[in-house]
């Protein structure tokens, strides 16, 4: 019983077993087989002809016994991965083999099907999920493999020619097998990117040991996966490159291992770089959007973290560096088309402060380990003298910034960092030269199609604020002046002349006045570029207002320095001067003349360049005046002065007359000078005060600088004859300002009914016809009012309150200073001096003065009709004669007048004060002598018309015989007067060929028709009065008639 149940376990076991067992003996039978086929041969074998797989007929005998183990067995999976690389190297090798001789007979299909079959086993394994853990297994074997069947074939007849990474891979992927096995790779290492992107990395990185015989396989992955691959690439790279570093310095610091340890270190790395470097060139060859925006999202985040020192440990915070600049640095050096590509498509990142950042990041390692076989500045001028003019144009920028922008290490510029920062761009300036020259040799190269202004690098500062950087930067940057006038020369040769000329009046216009003599820059520059353009100064001159209104437009509004006008015209004044001065006085030494063939000298344009330059001081000092800055007035005043004074000095006269050198300018233009001086000197006039002691000496220095200048023999002679004119122009600005210069309203009616702030005050118009007010006006008239004073007028003559507040008094003094200081310049010009000047200066005067007395043609006649009609236009002559009582300086104009030959040009103003003192007399009574203010105004008109040559002597004892006569005898005396000046007919025309004449040098006679006139006039009148007041008039008789009263004596009985 117990047997049969025993039995019964037994069958009952062993039908449990039996699936087990048939399972054991089959994985059991497929193990043995595989051992077997493994065992058929060897690497050494396949590659000496010796076949292993190609005698196996049966594909299933070579394919399933491997499936089987690889499943059943994961341990043995290694040992299948190299079963599998057996196949495809006796497959590889035989198919070259066929290649290379067309006679072999081998058949290798079976092969070729068993490796095909079991890489699509491959594939639908690690596809489907099932071989995740093993990834970085399968990816090392296939790496290994591909970097042995180039070790194997590289040599051999069939890729013979093959010599780029790309040749290598297009003959291999021509084979199906090795095709397959790269299909297998794509999809491992795409998901090995997925699940476990370190470990591909480090399998791929390992593979790199192998150097060329792996980099054709590097370059199929950077082709099949691009962008995906960039990120992983670069982050492993820089994690690689940081260990070798650390272990690097770590060795040579404690010094374990000796040379030959340290060579294999290196070796080693260099075989990974170089593998990463073509990768990495090559896919930055393809010029992808996407890889090219993956790269530069790393330059960011890399240079955005700190500089981690080689030595560090490698943080794992979420600031750390991705991407050590320094590996990245050293993987652009091997490639100048990736370094094109990379600056052309990232130039918005390449700014002087990520420079400066990256500069400091590569400086952490040392230089041996980035750049073995140069110094970096050797390296960069390598670069950039073949880079592409993009390229070129980009990093030239970032120089010119980085070297000459003092703002540049704004934040960095610690003290620890000084140091550095100066070897920053002391180092950088050699590449920067090496630059210029390059763009000096395209400037003068440009021919045919070229354009050269159209060079990046060229154009970029070729204008406005950039060029305007570029000449600021030689007063900060002396020692670099030699770069700058290269660089200012090609882009001047590379455009035309015009931008050269630009370039001249910009060095003119910003170069500070305080430092002139940074001007010699200017020079140099001149030097270099006056042989290509031989014009370019003559250009500059002719042009000169627009291209000054055109560079002015163009400083940056945000650049107080450049925005301030007047500095800039300071500088213009003192830089023309200086640059006129070294002209002139270089131009004349016997040898080594620099300058004088530059045309320094504005020649013919010396008129606009003047009348701009004088137009604008003009207008700055008045903006300068109405802002209350004195100070700044009177500096600028100086300036002119002297710019007008090294002006004057330019013209040698010292020379023969043969080679003389004159001001030459149109008459228009000349006009406008003489005008804009006027102008000028009655604006410093204004300066004159009490409180400003300085004023008079500014207007007496360009006072006297003006009229060297007006009147001088540097003038063109037939300009010379003009220039009296500026004595014109000057007193007839003064008339026209004469109320903030002299206090006085030359040419203003009289003030109206109401004081002079009424008017402004009223609210409505009944205080128009307010009798009070009118009545309060007249009782503030003084007794000598007269109603002629109001005749025709209907106004009262305004009066100053008794009652003057100091700053009145003040004003006052300061507006009489004025008059006197005006009166006495006048004088000069118009009393000392060469005849021919004083004579036409005394007549521009007298114009001028007549012409703002008088006003219109009817108050400037000069005829004498007959008294009876003269007297009913009284009232024009009461208007010339108020405003002489109005105006000091008028009356003081006439009083220098009357020193002069130019007197009658005056005769107008004379008929006014004899005609009111004709109208005084009438109508006092006629028992009585005339009235004080009336004897002086008599006075005054007797003698200056007897000074001014229009009257004779006899008619001025007039004024001894009128103090014993009655106001009627006075009148009948005046009358003869009158009737004299008609009888004379002293016209225009005669006063115009008087005045010729003497301007011929031929002798003074004096007016025409004084005799004819006094033989016309009654004289009886005058001995009738003598008779009448004798004898008290006794002695007044022999001067008024010597004629009879020699008679007399001689016919006096004895």
């Amino acid at each position: 019983m117990e047997t049969d149940e025993n039995s019964q376990e037994n069958r009952e076991l062993g039908g449990l077993e039996e699936p087990f067992l048939s399972k054991y003996r089959y994985i059991s039978d497929a193990f043995e087989e595989f051992f077997r086929i493994s065992q058929l041969g060897d690497l050494n074998a396949i590659y000496r002809n010796r076949g292993c797989f190609v005698n196996e007929k049966i594909q299933d005998a070579l394919v399933q016994p491997a499936i089987d183990v690889f499943l059943e067995f994961p341990a043995a999976r290694t040992s299948v991965y190299y079963y599998t690389g057996l196949l495809v190297h006796e497959y590889v090798h035989y198919w070259f083999n066929e290649k290379e001789n067309v006679t072999q007979t081998t058949d290798i299909n079976v092969v070729k099907d068993s490796t095909l079959e079991i890489l699509d086993f491959y594939i639908r394994f690690f596809a489907d999920g099932s071989g995740k853990g093993g990834l970085e297994e399968i990816l090392q074997w296939l790496c290994e493999l591909s970097a042995e069947l180039s070790l194997k074939n590289v040599g051999r007849p069939a890729m013979a020619h093959a010599q780029q990474n790309g040749e290598i891979l297009a003959i291999l992927k021509s084979n199906e097998v090795v095709e397959k096995m790269l299909s297998l790779m794509n999809m491992i290492v795409t998901t090995a990117l997925d699940e476990t992107p370190d470990g591909c990395m480090r399998a791929l990185f390992a593979s790199s040991r192998h150097g060329q015989h792996f980099s054709w396989i590097w370059l199929h992955i950077a082709t099949f996966l691009q962008g995906t691959i960039i990120t992983p690439l670069l982050d492993a790279g820089a994690e690689q490159f940081r260990i070798y570093v650390a272990d690097l310095t770590h060795r040579k610091t404690v010094q374990t291992g000796g040379p030959a340890v340290l060579n294999i270190i290196q070796m080693e790395y260099d075989h990974k770089f170089q593998a990463i470097s073509d990768v990495f060139n090559f896919l930055m060859g393809k010029r992808n959007p996407e890889l090219q925006e993956a790269v530069s999202r790393i330059i960011v985040n890399s240079l955005d973290t700190k500089v981690d020192k080689p030595s560090d440990k490698p943080s794992t915070s979420s600031t750390t560096n991705r991407l050590g600049f320094a590996f990245f640095f050293k993987l652009v050096t091997c490639s100048l088309k990736t370094l094109q590509i990379l600056v052309n498509s990232n130039c918005h990142l390449i700014t002087p402060f990520n420079v400066i950042r990256a500069i400091r990041h590569v400086q952490t390692v040392d230089k041996s380990i980035i750049l073995p076989s140069a110094t970096y500045t050797d390296f960069i001028k390598q670069i950039v003298g073949d880079v592409d003019p993009v390229t070129h144009g980009i990093i030239f920028e970032l120089l010119i910034e980085l070297i000459y922008n003092p703002n540049v290490f704004d934040g960095e510029n610690i003290p620890e960092l000084q140091e550095q920062n100066q070897k920053i761009i002391s180092d950088c300036f050699p590449v920067l030269n090496v630059m210029i020259d390059r763009i000096v040799r395209v400037s003068h190269s440009a021919g045919g199609n070229k354009c050269a202004s159209l060079h990046p690098a060229i154009q970029l500062y070729s204008s406005g604020e950039k060029l305007q950087f570029i000449i600021d930067s030689v007063e900060r940057h002396t020692d670099k002046t030699s770069s700058i006038i290269r660089h200012l020369h090609a882009m001047s040769v590379a455009a035309d002349e015009m931008k050269a000329a630009e370039i001249a009046l910009r060095f003119l216009m910003t170069t500070p006045h305080e430092k002139s003599d940074l001007l010699y820059v200017l020079m140099a520059f001149l030097k270099t570029t006056v042989p290509i353009y031989p014009k370019l100064m003559t250009c500059m001159w002719r042009e000169f207002s627009g291209l000054k209104i055109f560079i002015e437009q163009s400083f940056d509004v945000e650049d107080t320095a450049r925005q301030d006008k007047f500095r800039i015209h300071k500088n213009l004044l003192r830089n023309v001067r200086t640059i006129l001065d070294w002209e002139f006085n270089d131009a004349h030494t016997p040898e080594g003349n620099a300058y004088s063939f530059w045309e320094i000298y504005p020649g013919q344009y010396m008129g606009p360049v003047l009348n701009s330059i004088l137009s604008e001081s003009n207008k700055y000092c008045y903006e300068l005046m109405e802002a209350n800055r004195i100070a700044e007035v009177l500096d600028m005043y100086r300036y002119v002065t002297m710019f007008m004074e090294t002006v004057r000095l330019s013209n040698n006269v010292t020379q023969q007359a043969g080679s003389r050198r004159f001001i030459v300018m149109t008459v228009s233009e000349m006009y406008k000078l003489m005008t804009l001086l006027a102008i000028m000197l009655k604006s410093t006039l204004m300066l004159v005060k009490k409180e400003q002691s300085e004023g008079i000496v500014i207007f007496e220095e360009l006072r006297s600088k003006c009229l060297y200048f007006m009147f001088g023999n540097h003038l063109d002679p037939k300009l010379a004859k003009f220039a009296p004119l500026f004595l014109n122009f000057f007193v007839t600005a003064c008339f026209i300002d004469s109320k903030k210069l002299f206090n006085e309203r030359i040419g203003e009616t009289m003030e109206t009914l109401i004081d002079e702030s009424g008017l402004n005050k009223l609210s409505d118009m009944d205080q128009l016809v307010d009798g009070p007010s009118i009545l309060d006006s007249i009782r503030s008239m003084k007794m000598h009012d007269t109603a002629v004073d109001m005749l025709h007028k209907g106004q009262l003559k305004r009066r100053r309150k008794n009652d003057e507040s100091g700053i009145e008094l003040q004003e006052n003094e300061d507006a009489m200073q004025r008059v006197h200081v005006i009166l006495d310049v006048i004088n000069l010009m118009c009393n000392s001096g060469i005849p021919s000047i004083t004579l036409a200066c005394s007549k521009q005067l007298a114009l001028a003065l007549v012409q703002a007395v008088c006003k219109d043609s009817l108050m400037m006649d000069m005829r004498f009709e007959d008294w009876d009609s003269e007297a009913e236009f009284i009232h024009r002559h009461v208007e010339i004669t108020q405003r002489l009582v109005q105006s000091p300086l008028c009356d003081g104009l006439l009083r220098i007048l009357s020193g002069t030959r130019s007197f009658a040009y005056c005769l107008p103003i004379m008929k006014s004060k004899l005609t009111i003192l004709l109208n005084e007399t009438e109508k006092f009574p006629d028992h009585r002598t005339i009235a004080e203010p009336i004897r002086q105004q008599l006075h005054n008109f007797i003698l200056l018309a007897h000074k001014g040559g229009l009257l004779p002597q006899r008619f001025v004892y007039i004024c001894d015989l009128e103090k014993y006569a009655t106001c009627h005898e006075t009148y009948l005396m005046l009358v003869e007067i009158w009737r004299f000046f008609m009888f004379r007919n002293i016209t225009l025309e005669a006063v115009d060929n008087y005045h010729n004449d003497l301007l011929r040098n031929m002798i003074d006679e004096g007016l025409p028709n004084e005799k004819e006139a006094i033989d016309k006039v009654n004289l009886s009148v005058f001995r009738i009065i003598i008779q009448n007041h004798l004898p008290a008039t006794v002695p007044l008789y022999p001067k008024l008639f010597p004629a009879e009263y020699d008679n007399l004596v001689h016919n006096r009985p004895l």
